[in-house]
Order: C-alpha cells, then sequence, then structure tokens
C-alpha cells in the first residue's frame, strides 16, 4: 500500500505541465550585458520597487574619471566595506589596463561580469555591482556582511560537561568555528545553492583522506537535483536528501553542536551547513548515533555506559508502556499479579471508558501540554508544564476519568521520551506510541508484538546515503559494538567505525602511561631533597 501511494505522489510531482513556471531565478534578464545606458534601464525595471536596493549613478571624478552607477543591498552590506570597493574600484579604472582586478581588491573578491543574471544574482548575494561608463565593463565586489546573532551555548543539545558553543546561521561563522576544530589541509568545502527564489548557499564539508567520495558524490547529486522554491532549515533541507522520504525516522544527524560534527567528520562522514540555519548535517547516520551525546566522550566510561544503557531502555519504556497497560488490562488480566487485581479493580471501578479510550485521553493531553510549554515563554512554559501535568493529573483520577496506574504508566512513559537527546528522534519514537497503543487496544499483546515486528522490518529497510540504519547490529559489526550500548574505555577506540568505510580506519594510538620509559631514569633528580653537597 505505502509503495503504491509513493508512485501515485511520484507521477503527480513529475506530471508535466505548460504552466509551470522555470525554476531558473525569475524575472532576470539572461542575454550578454549591454551598452551602459541599457544596463542601467534593465536594473531599475528589475528592482525598482525595492527599496532596500541601493541604485546610485555617480558622476565624474567620484571613483573614476567617467560617469559609475553603482547598486547593493544596504541591510546586507557595512558602509566601511563599500567604502572599500569604491576604492578598489577607483584603483583598478586608474591603473594601466594590465592590472588584474586581484592585485587592487587586497582582501576584497572582485568578479568582471559577462551578463545581467549573474550581475542580478551577485548582487542579491550581497555583492556590490559597478558598471563603469567609459570602459563599458561591469564589476562585482564583494561587500557581504549581514547582521548576525553571536556565537551562544546550544539551547536544544545543552550538556554539563563539554564545550558550551554552537554554531549559528551564519556560515561564515558555521565554517570558522569548523576551521578551528579541524586545522587540517585535508579538510575540504563545496558551496551549492539550492532553492528557487532563496538561493539559499549550501557547504558540504568532509575530509578527503578519511570520506568516502561516493557519500560525498551522492550529496552533490542529490543537492542538485533540488526543485524548490525555498530551502529555509537544515531539517527542511534533510527531508530533501533522505533515502526513504516516507519514513518517520530521521536520517540525518542534525546537531548545532561543533564538537560532534568534529566528531562525524573525523569519522568518514559528511557535513552539510545552511546558510540561515544554525544545524548542521551529517550522514551517513544509523540509528543507534542518535542516543549517543558528546558528552559521553567526556564523562568516565562506567557512568557514560550506564547513562546510555538508560537511554534504550527510555525508548522501550516511551513506546511499549501505555501499550503494555492498554493490552494487559483489556485482555490479559490473568498477567496481573494477584495482590495489584484488588487495587486495580477499584482504581478503574470509576472509570465510565475502556481502556483504549482512557490511555488514549491522557496521551493527547501530556502531548497537548508538551507543546504548550515549548510555544510558551520560557518561565511561564515550564509552570505550565509541571503544574499543568499535576492538576490535571490529579483531576482526571478524581473525576473518574482516568485510573490511578494509567496516570504513573502515561507519566513514565513521558519521562522517558524526555531522555532521547535527538529532538527528531524523540518526536519519531512518540508518534509510534500511539500505533502500538492502537495495535494492543485492538489485538492484545499479539498486536502489540506485531507493530514492533513491524517497526523492526521497517528499520531493516532504511538507508543512510546507502548505508544500513540498524548498523552495526544488522549487519553485525561486533568491532564496534565497543561504542553502542556501551561506551568502552579509551584505550579500546583504536579504531573509526566501520559503517562509514573510512579510509583510514585508525583514529589512535595508545600508549599506558605506567609504562616504565615514562618514568624519569635520571638518577640526578632526586625527590626534592636538592645538592646537598
Amino acid at each position: 500500500m505505502i509503495r503504491f501511494l509513493q508512485k501515485i505522489i511520484k507521477k503527480i510531482h513529475h506530471r508535466p505541465s505548460d504552466d509551470t513556471p522555470s525554476h531558473a531565478m525569475p524575472n532576470f534578464s539572461k542575454g550578454s550585458l549591454d551598452s551602459y545606458e541599457q544596463n542601467i534601464q534593465t536594473f531599475h525595471r528589475t528592482f525598482d520597487d525595492s527599496i532596500d536596493i541601493v541604485m546610485r549613478e555617480l558622476p565624474p571624478g567620484m571613483i573614476t574619471d567617467s560617469k559609475v552607477f553603482v547598486s547593493y543591498i544596504e541591510p546586507l552590506c557595512p558602509v566601511e566595506l563599500i567604502d572599500s570597493a569604491f576604492s578598489a574600484i577607483s584603483a583598478l579604472t586608474t591603473t594601466p589596463s594590465n592590472l588584474r582586478p586581484d592585485e587592487v581588491s587586497g582582501a576584497l573578491d572582485i568578479k568582471v561580469l559577462d551578463s545581467m543574471e549573474e550581475a542580478s544574482l551577485l548582487l542579491l548575494s550581497g555583492w556590490t555591482i559597478f558598471f563603469i561608463k567609459r570602459s563599458n565593463k561591469t564589476y562585482a565586489v564583494n561587500t557581504y556582511r549581514p547582521p548576525v546573532r553571536g556565537i551562544d551555548r546550544s539551547e536544544t543539545e545543552s550538556v554539563i560537561l563539554g564545550p558550551q558553543e554552537s554554531f549559528t546561521e551564519s556560515l561564515q561563522t558555521s565554517l570558522s568555528i569548523l576551521r578551528r576544530r579541524i586545522k587540517s589541509p585535508h579538510l575540504k568545502v563545496k558551496l551549492q545553492q539550492v532553492g528557487k527564489y532563496s538561493q539559499a548557499f549550501a557547504a558540504i564539508a568532509y575530509l578527503d583522506n578519511l570520506a568516502q567520495k561516493e557519500y560525498v558524490d551522492s550529496v552533490v547529486e542529490r543537492m542538485s537535483n533540488i526543485e524548490v522554491d525555498s530551502v529555509f532549515d537544515g531539517g527542511n533541507l534533510a527531508q530533501m536528501l533522505d533515502d526513504n522520504p516516507f519514513s518517520p525516522f530521521p536520517q540525518f544527524h542534525m546537531t548545532e553542536r561543533p564538537e560532534r560534527i568534529t566528531s562525524h567528520l573525523l569519522d568518514g562522514k559528511v557535513a552539510i551547513f545552511l546558510e540561515g540555519s544554525p544545524f548542521g548535517l551529517t550522514g551517513p547516520a544509523s540509528f543507534i548515533e542518535f542516543f549517543q551525546t558528546s558528552e559521553d566522550y567526556s564523562n568516565r566510561w562506567v557512568s557514560a555506559s550506564v547513562i546510555r544503557t538508560l537511554r534504550i531502555v527510555g525508548v522501550v519504556i516511551s513506546i511499549s508502556l501505555s501499550a503494555l497497560y492498554v493490552a494487559v488490562v483489556t485482555y490479559h488480566y490473568q498477567m496481573i499479579p494477584n495482590d495489584m487485581v484488588v487495587s486495580l479493580t477499584e482504581s478503574r471501578a470509576r472509570v465510565p471508558f475502556p481502556p483504549l479510550y482512557e490511555t488514549l485521553l491522557m496521551e493527547v493531553t501530556i502531548e497537548l501540554l508538551r507543546e504548550a510549554g515549548a510555544r510558551l515563554p520560557t518561565k511561564v512554559g515550564q509552570t505550565i508544564g509541571i503544574v499543568g501535568g499535576i492538576v490535571l493529573g490529579q483531576a482526571a483520577v478524581s473525576a473518574g476519568f482516568a485510573s490511578n496506574i494509567l496516570i504513573i504508566s502515561v507519566a513514565l512513559s513521558t519521562i522517558a521520551s524526555f531522555i532521547t537527546p535527538s529532538y527528531i528522534m524523540s518526536g519519531a519514537l512518540r508518534a509510534l506510541r500511539f500505533y502500538l497503543i492502537l495495535l494492543a487496544g485492538f489485538f492484545g499483546l499479539y498486536g502489540l508484538f506485531i507493530g514492533i515486528l513491524m517497526i523492526a522490518i521497517h528499520f531493516l529497510h532504511l538507508s543512510s546515503l546507502g548505508t544500513p540504519y540498524l548498523t552495526p547490529m544488522v549487519p553485525i559489526r561486533l568491532s564496534d559494538w565497543k561504542d553502542t550500548f556501551v561506551r568502552a574505555p579509551s584505550p579500546f577506540m583504536i579504531f573509526r567505525p566501520t559503517n562509514t568505510r573510512p579510509r583510514d580506519t585508525k583514529r589512535q594510538s595508545f600508549q599506558d602511561p605506567a609504562t616504565p620509559h615514562a618514568i624519569p631514569t635520571d638518577q640526578s633528580v632526586d625527590s626534592g631533597k636538592g645538592d646537598e653537597s
């Protein structure tokens, strides 16, 4: 059924239509540059209704000895860069003709343009455009420096141990943070534009001595095939790059923490940054990696292993506990201990709904409280979440809408769902909870087990950039299990994970600090007594 729907949606998406506009940039003249006067008329006709675009004709003597038409987007270009661009164009047009633009530009980037479409695109990308009347040449100077948010701590992935900085919406800032952490000539960055109207810049970063070329080529090809009006966020971009776009599970890591992106790049993965989004994407991804955090590697290995195991247990509790309650209370009373049957019967005596409706009512209520707490201001949201949960839970029991045991079950499921570090993965697992509750309500434990089996089968069909989603469990790679359900001590983390097939498998060379060569052997160095002679 799912494959049939996929074929129908694909046919609708690719249906040819004469009314469908081209995905080229709209309203741009695609011909070569004309005379000075015609170029000015074209620019006025294209951008005349945009108050933020400055278009000014300068008289002879201000920049050069002929008229100059200059245009730039004022909010994207600071005054000091505009002044530097004026000086560079003045030096370029008043020096011998054999002088190249890069010889007078200094730190600025200068291009000689050949088409009006290129001039329009560069103007909208923050460059300053100069039309010179005497030489009938057109120059573009990179003056792009928009106002950006400062580097701050992560709000969605807070940690106690480890770095506290996060990426920002500025692509240049994010790449500078990455370059500061990986000082290697092997770090390569490719630039690509996506979106018909947004024309957002996306950077594809990878280590060419570690990442497989097929992953890089796959990402580049998929981004080249994107035909959409706008790509405004990393999560939006990830859904267009997924191997299985109809799956509820994320197939790319999405994080705003630089150390996580760095760690993934050093494992041979590919990272993607999008202008305007503080989140970076990395792939290929596996299911178990969504339950790992950078704090696991800052903490001692025993503590990190216990916490990571708790996350896996939390996932099982989150998706199955409420469904198990529905199945047992509805169909399998014989599984309840005798001492508990009486209290459960008394608790449900005043509830007029069957367990399925009762559970769905409370689960929907909890989700409403969660969403309300997330959308309200921080302090108000916390109050609504805590007070609302306590008051509504007690009121529901007193009014006979729910039993005490169900309130405990729903509360444990909700708390367990908070343990998942990835917000997107947590949302997918919360959706599965309703799916299992419905199956358990109709078919009991048989429905619950069938639902879990169908989820497992779906996982087996998932992949990320062609890599199996359940690796290293399926296919089994025992060498990678040292960093899955538990985190082994650092001396055991010698080799990189094999799921990305890194070109260099060795990560570190561990030397035991207790070896004899680590102890000073110079007999003249004593323990602080000094030279008594």
